[in-house]
């Protein structure tokens, strides 16, 4: 990081498949568009729309971006020395900090310097996370615990058949349980491509065939195995 704190906004086109790390720095994220998933661990939690989520310094977790998907970031270095939280989790959004980060997209680059709004900004949004209260104790805080359930079930590629629950997670996620359950497909095959596996393997492994396999990755990742 050449900044204490930095500030993207990005733009999802394709599927994101982050690989399993520890973070280098403490940052969050707030998805405007779209969702994306977060492993913590064994749990795994859904950021949807108008929802933020924390990953504190040297938190082991895998970030994955849905298609379409759109979202800011603000990383901060393990050089502040202003106290952040600790834990990683959702948290809420409040009409300050949406505000904060509205109005740093409207700077040009040329305007993102240390010393101008720019940087008094975003010295405001680190006053504003040294606050920050978060939860993860589940996969996502719009859904009870019997949606949970059947989101984790989706998560994990099993059938879901309650179709009210299918319906409140479609309507989160803002694409179809189809295109959801075929992101969480070729999330895998990514993970197996990355492992050494060949096209062939890959297709074998998820008990469908190269063609089809190559097929959805061209649409969803912009690329074959």
């Amino acid at each position: 990081m050449k900044q204490a704190i930095e500030f993207t906004k990005n733009e999802q086109t394709y599927l994101h498949v982050g690989p399993r790390r520890k973070s280098h720095s403490s940052y969050f994220i707030v998805i405007t568009k779209g969702s994306a998933l977060i492993r913590l661990g064994k749990q795994e939690c859904l950021v949807t729309q108008g929802t933020g989520f924390w990953i504190p310094f040297d938190c082991l977790h895998a970030l994955t971006v849905l298609p379409g998907s759109h979202y800011f970031k603000v990383e901060f270095s393990v050089r502040l020395t202003t106290p952040l939280c600790r834990e990683a989790g959702f948290f809420k959004v409040t009409e300050l900090m949406s505000a904060l980060l509205v109005e740093l997209t409207k700077l040009s680059e040329k305007a993102q310097d240390w010393d101008s709004s720019f940087g008094r900004l975003l010295r405001v949004i680190a006053d504003q996370v040294s606050e920050l209260k978060v939860s993860n104790k589940h996969a996502s805080p719009h859904l009870t615990k019997h949606y949970n359930d059947a989101l984790a079930l989706l998560l994990t590629g099993e059938k879901v058949v309650d179709t009210a629950a299918l319906n409140k997670i479609t309507k989160l996620i803002d694409i179809t349980i189809h295109e959801f359950q075929t992101c969480i497909l070729l999330r895998e095959a990514v993970k197996l491509s990355r492992s050494g596996r060949k096209a062939s393997q890959i297709a074998e492994t998820l008990n469908t065939n190269e063609a089809t396999l190559n097929a959805l990755a061209i649409s969803v990742l912009g690329e074959q195995f």
